[in-house]
């Protein structure tokens, strides 16, 4: 039997200590995952063994996600997300990689794509927007009221919804709803309301334009909580990005259709760098 690997850590110059792990070809370019809001590495089980053989790979958990540290202080804004995202980078050495991020990994992604334009390679970014708009401030701060009041399972109740497709979420309903209680169950709930309530205020539209890389925006149809239109606003704000609507897919892509989702991000990276192996 094989053994599990052990998890793996880094401590940042703040004295925070992110949980990562590396997989992956060494031989092949850089690929770094950046999680969504409310979840962990877990989510991206479904589409890894898509990208080890064209990638070396990195998953981390930020702040207050996963085994990674939550400090008592907050909000976690996205922002610092993002500085730590480029910290754990370059600790381990990670040059010039592609970024992939759903939703508020995405928007990490956009922080980092605008300050430092010339150190990835390009991105392809699921549920992206551009900045925290009134509406979603709204549905953010329910988010966190529910967590609470009445815990994990009341948050997932206010949050489903808005994060798959309806044939997906009927048909995974409960198991969905169960990954989402070992989630966000098993630590203290400081962590999850911190990065909710730290997306609050976010902003990047002054720095798109920015943005240099191959960028890739995929949204789904169904989705409800970065909608079609936000989506293409974002892209609107980014010279030369490509936007993609994904038809019967909601919020949570690289879940819902992990293949599907892989087989995008390869096609793009082959477009983008005709030359490059991926």
């Amino acid at each position: 039997m094989t053994a599990r690997p052990q998890p793996t850590f880094q401590t940042l110059a703040n004295g925070v200590k992110l949980h990562y792990r590396l997989q992956g070809d060494p031989s092949r370019p850089w690929l770094v995952l950046l999680n969504g809001l409310l979840s962990d590495t877990t989510m991206w089980a479904g589409v890894l063994p898509g990208l080890t053989n064209h990638f070396r790979v990195l998953t981390f958990d930020s702040r207050g996600q996963g085994r990674s540290d939550a400090p008592e202080q907050g909000p976690y804004p996205t922002a610092l997300l993002a500085a730590e995202a480029r910290e754990l980078m370059g600790l381990l050495g990670i040059e010039n990689p592609w970024l992939v991020g759903l939703s508020n990994g995405a928007a990490m992604s956009l922080e980092l794509l605008s300050d430092h334009p010339d150190d990835f390679a390009g991105a392809v970014l699921t549920s992206s927007v551009s900045h925290m708009d009134f509406a979603m401030a709204r549905k953010a701060e329910h988010w966190a009221h529910c967590l609470e009041v009445g815990g994990p399972l009341m948050q997932f109740d206010a949050v489903a919804p808005f994060l798959w497709g309806d044939r997906f979420l009927e048909a995974r309903h409960g198991v969905l709803r169960a990954y989402h209680q070992v989630v966000t169950g098993n630590g203290p709930i400081h962590g999850p309301l911190h990065q909710i309530r730290g997306t609050l205020g976010w902003d990047v539209r002054d720095r798109l334009s920015n943005i240099s890389a191959p960028l890739l925006l995929l949204c789904g149809a169904e989705d409800l909580l970065t909608p079609p239109w936000k989506c293409l606003e974002t892209a609107q704000f980014i010279p030369h990005s490509r936007l993609e609507l994904v038809p019967g897919i909601g919020h949570s892509y690289p879940v819902e259709d992990p293949q599907g989702f892989v087989k995008r991000i390869l096609a793009f990276v082959a477009l983008a760098l005709p030359t490059e192996k991926a």
